[in-house]
Formats: C-alpha cells, structure tokens, sequence
C-alpha cells in the first residue's frame, strides 16, 4: 500500500481533533505512525468537528480544502486519523479523486512491513483480510447492476460474491494454521511453566522493551527507534539472584486504541502475556505522555485478561533525564536505563522476589544407571548443580516448586536426602562433577 524509498509515498493527513485525550499526544503519534510505514507527509488538514457525517465523516467544506490540497501538492494518499467505514471511504475517494486509507489500515501495513516469521505473517495477512472483506465493492465499481433496457445489465455482484466467498476461503485456512501454531505454542508454555517462572516484557511500542530483553539476557535481538519494530515473541532465559532462574517474553508493543483486528490475529502470540507469571510494564520516562500511554498498555492488558497478574513498572532511558523521577515505591516502581545497564542489578532483585510461590532447594539422589529418572528431575526442576558419590549414586541440587517435588517423590527411585552437595564446603571435591 505504501511505497519506500525512492518511491516514497506523498501522503496528505487529515487530524480530526477529538474531545477525548490530549490532541498534541495524538497527532505525534500519528506522524510517528505515517514516518514509520516509509511515508512522506506532503501536507496536513485540521478538522475540528463537532459532529460526524454518516455519508462522508467531515462536513463538505473541509472536503473541498483536501481535495484543492491535494490536487495542488499531487499527493498520492489521502490518510485519516479516525477509523472510516466502508462508505465513508467510499464516497472520500470519488469526491477527492485521491485513494483514502484511515489509521487501522495504516497500523496493518506497518504490522505487514515488519512481519518476519511465518507465524507473524499469517497473523497480519488474518488481520488485513478481516479488515479488507468489508472494502470489497470499492474495486468491482464496474461491475454493479445498471438500471435500464435490455442489454444493459452488468453480471452485478457475482463476482463479488465471489470475492468474499476466496476471501472466507482464505480466512478459515489461515484461522485453522494458527489454531495449530496456538496449540504448539500452548504445549512449549507447559513444558516451560513446568520448570520455571516466565516473565513477560510489555508496554508501549518503541519504549525500550527489546533493548532492556537484550541486557537482561545477552540476546541480540532487532532494536530500531520505530513504532513496531518487533512483532514475533522472543524466548530467553535470565539468571536471577541466588541462583534463580526464569523465562523472559519480549512480546509486540502496545498503541492507543489498537485494532481489534490486532488484537483478534495476535491473540496466540498476546498468550504469552495471559500466562506469564509476572509482567514488566516498560514506560519511557522522557515521553511527555507516559502516563497515557500506561492507561492504554492497561486496557489492552485489561482486554485479553491479564490485568490481574502482578506487575513491575519500569522507567526506562533515565539516562536522558536531568534528574530522577523520584518514585516513592520502590518494590513495583524502577527507574532504568537500559541502554546504559543502570539499575538492572535492582530490578533482577525485585524479579526474583515477585516470583512465587518462592521454590525449595532439595538434594535428589539416584542411581548413575537411572538416566530416566534423571530426565525426569531436568524435566521438572532447575538443576543448579550435580556429582557422584563414592556409592556409585548421582545427587542433584535442585530448585523445585512443591508441587513438582511432590510428584518425584512418588517416583520410588528417587531419594530426597541431605548428602554430599548438601555438606560440601565452597572448595569442589575430587569426585564432584559440574553441570
């Protein structure tokens, strides 16, 4: 839809000042929306409107100054920032003689742009359909049943028929692929769930998120100062104090008003932040409007049903800030600076204390023959450390939950004791072999 590079789109933006929010806010991001789908703003209109028209949204006298604007500054695109029906995009285009799109199609090109992997791509090609069977008439102009005398009678709205009937086709199979990616995802959560704790990075788009996943763990994953610059959940392991271990989900950002065609393909990938144990909500400290951009973070999370899980609010790129934020709560509240790694030793210490319930450290013993039993300890626990004894048996020092532990215990080959990882002193013995 939009063009890049030397074929960059010029694009002319109508900004409907709304009553509700901060009008300032919204039009910053709006630009920011435009600049980051590889579009040039060739011009902008201001509507203040009172009231909305069915027919075409704007008054008449407001279309006519866009339609003189635009043949003026030869724009290619007419983008609102309201979301228009059907008709009302309809009749814009025949009376502007331009192509008019409104912000929800601009979010899904932007998401189609910056979907990677195969499930990203069936996610946003879901989403753009959804969107798209509505809109179909616009291209079968042609083909609409004349009135008249014989002869003069078009084949009408078959082909549309037609249209919606591949599109549905198509919507089904993409649907039933995602169901199956969804359960594989869902059986990869409990196998990971069953180990440790998972925490999940959510937030606003373009607040540090995946910079602040890559200090936290060492990945190297795409960082970019654009809205949406990642799409596709990353999976890392982080180490906590005292030897603790989580999973930590970089998830897609957040925006006001998100589509809920959005919200409806990217429900399996948003999963990971149902089932997360705990989340990091990331703000940009330096934004003007963070704490809106919280409200809205809080009604998505509100949305898909994870407004309930416990929460830690992170300040990031505080290194920008001529003075601290000063936060009076210290045990959810966090001041950062991912880029330059301050307080990151502080927030992996209240990560580590939010995460419940708080799991048990045990010395397992079995057999060195039982390699069975010895998946089934990895399976189930962190193994923070292993050695053999000089009875030919291998004790494991582990971190498990109560549950878990009480399911090996049922396990007859598998002793719960106090023995030689227990007992040793910080100098390794000879027979102690690492993990």
């Amino acid at each position: 839809m939009i063009a890049s590079n030397d074929n960059t789109t010029r694009t002319h933006l109508v900004i409907i000042n709304s009553a509700k929010g901060s009008i300032e806010s919204d039009s910053e991001e709006f630009f920011s929306l435009v600049l980051s789908a590889g579009a040039a703003i060739n011009d902008i209109t201001y509507v203040d409107s009172r009231r909305f028209y069915r027919r075409s949204l704007i008054g008449a006298g407001k279309i006519q100054e866009i339609t003189k604007k635009v043949a003026t500054k030869c724009s290619d695109l007419v983008v609102f920032n309201h979301s228009l029906t059907p008709s009302q995009e309809r009749n814009l285009e025949q009376a502007i003689s331009c192509r008019v799109i409104d912000r929800t199609r601009l979010i899904l090109d932007i998401f189609a742009q910056r979907a990677v992997t195969k499930t990203g791509k069936l996610q946003v090609e879901l989403a753009q359909l959804n969107h798209l069977s509505t809109r179909l008439i616009r291209g079968w102009m042609h083909l609409e049943r004349q009135k008249g005398g014989i002869g003069l009678r078009g084949p009408g709205e078959t082909q549309l028929e037609t249209d919606r009937r591949l599109i549905q086709k198509r919507i089904k199979s993409i649907k039933k692929r995602l169901k199956s990616i969804e359960t594989q995802r869902q059986t990869t959560r409990k196998s990971r769930n069953k180990i440790m704790k998972s925490v999940a990075l959510v937030g606003y788009t373009n607040v540090g998120k995946s910079t602040l996943f890559n200090k936290l763990t060492g990945a190297n994953i795409l960082v970019q100062d654009k809205l949406f610059a990642t799409l596709d959940p990353s999976f890392k392991l982080i180490k906590l104090p005292h030897k603790r271990r989580a999973i930590l989900s970089d998830t897609v950002g957040f925006i006001k008003d998100l589509p809920y065609e959005l919200i409806d393909a990217f429900l399996s990938t948003l999963e990971e932040v149902v089932s997360a144990d705990l989340l990091i909500h990331v703000l940009d400290a330096t934004d003007r409007h963070v704490h809106n951009h919280r409200k809205s973070v809080n009604e998505v999370l509100s949305k898909i049903g994870a407004d309930q899980i416990p929460t830690i609010y992170v300040y990031n790129k505080t290194d920008l800030l001529k003075q601290n934020i000063s936060i009076i709560d210290d045990k959810t509240h966090l001041e950062i600076s991912a880029k330059e790694g301050t307080g990151i030793d502080p927030l992996l210490a209240i990560i580590s204390k939010h995460i419940k319930p708080e799991p048990v450290r045990v010395v397992l013993q079995i057999g060195l023959e039982q390699s069975r039993e010895r998946a089934l300890i990895f399976s189930h626990s962190n193994v923070i450390e292993e050695c053999f004894t000089n009875e030919n048996n291998l004790e494991l020092e582990v971190e498990i939950d109560k549950l878990n532990l009480n399911k090996l215990k049922k396990n007859i080959n598998i002793k719960v004791v106090k023995g030689t990882l227990a007992k040793v002193s910080a100098k390794p013995s000879k027979n102690r072999s690492y993990k």
